[in-house]
């Protein structure tokens, strides 16, 4: 959303205008976010939009949207040139997505506890995605695999996940840890056996991330009243993989990372549930679908 708000490509310039004619407009207080859900015609006409979780709400924006799609006429649907000949200005993060490297989908959930609230709450969870190059994905394994033969996945390969998967967005947005927010990152591997060229690789790892300072944790509420804070995360790390070493690529990797979490942030909605609480991921190979190639939100720190 960001890259949306704030680009210059035709793509980005093309949503900025559907961003301006929705439930936003216009909008520079208290913020200039344009989250939510957008209904537009290929032309750019809105037909209609709302930021809601409730689904009556969304009902009622889409057939809202239908009814003004079915009063228009097709010129008024249409753009009146391709936008294809525009494709190849667009520069979206998608198209830098590791064909051959390692792509992981990572869900975040809070584990049951006794003071768990009653409402939806109490289900949340989010899913974000990481992305590793081929050699950095092989870096993941010892350099000679064989039986028994052990690695330390290199520093900032776990940073990466520390920092930007290993954040609390189960119940909303959150911004990502600072690299001097890494108090513990370190993820091994071990070649368990090694049959018909797949490697069976066992992972363990631990992560520590603390950031303090002074925020704001309200959403809009308390924005102009930041007020001292610590956020933290400490995970233990579990999982398996195999690896097939012919193709140099991973056939399969799951990973859970369990532990404690402290604090919120602005817009994450735990401004009434600081714990300490428990916390989980589940870390696992996507799969080959449009919707297994979308970019992780946190990936303009990636340095690609």
């Amino acid at each position: 959303m960001n890259r949306l708000q704030k680009g210059k490509d035709p793509e980005c310039l093309f949503a900025q205008k559907i961003f301006e004619q929705g439930h936003y407009a216009g909008r520079t207080r208290p913020t200039d976010t344009r989250q939510g859900t957008y209904a537009t015609a290929p032309s750019g006409v809105m037909l209609a939009s709302v930021n809601t979780n409730d689904p009556k709400q969304m009902a009622a924006m889409l057939r809202r949207a239908i009814s003004k799609w079915n009063g228009m006429t097709s010129e008024e649907r249409m753009l009146p040139q391709d936008p294809g000949q525009l494709k190849t200005a667009v520069n979206r993060p998608e198209n830098r997505y590791p064909e051959d490297g390692l792509v992981l989908r990572v869900f975040s959930r809070d584990l049951p506890r006794d003071d768990a609230p009653a409402d939806w709450r109490k289900n949340a969870w989010n899913q974000d995605f990481a992305w590793f190059k081929k050699d950095e994905a092989r870096a993941f394994l010892p350099e000679r695999i064989a039986k028994g033969m052990k690695a330390e996945v290199p520093a900032p390969l776990v940073h990466r996940l520390a920092r930007l998967n290993f954040v609390d967005n189960v119940r909303g947005q959150t911004s990502p840890f600072g690299e001097k927010d890494v108090q513990t990152a370190a993820l091994f591997t071990e070649v368990l056996s090694l049959a018909n060229g797949v490697a069976n690789v066992r992972i363990t790892g631990e992560t520590r991330t603390e950031r303090i300072g002074n925020w704001s944790i309200a959403g809009f509420k308390d924005m102009n009243a930041p007020s001292a804070q610590k956020s933290s995360i400490n995970l233990k790390l579990f999982g398996t993989a195999k690896y097939k070493s012919a193709e140099g690529r991973f056939i399969s990797f799951e990973m859970v990372a369990l532990g404690t979490r402290i604090g919120a942030t602005q817009y994450n909605g735990r401004q009434d549930d600081l714990g300490p609480a428990p916390i989980g991921y589940f870390i696992t190979q996507t799969g080959a679908t449009a919707a297994d190639r979308v970019a992780p939100s946190n990936f303009w720190a990636y340095g690609w």
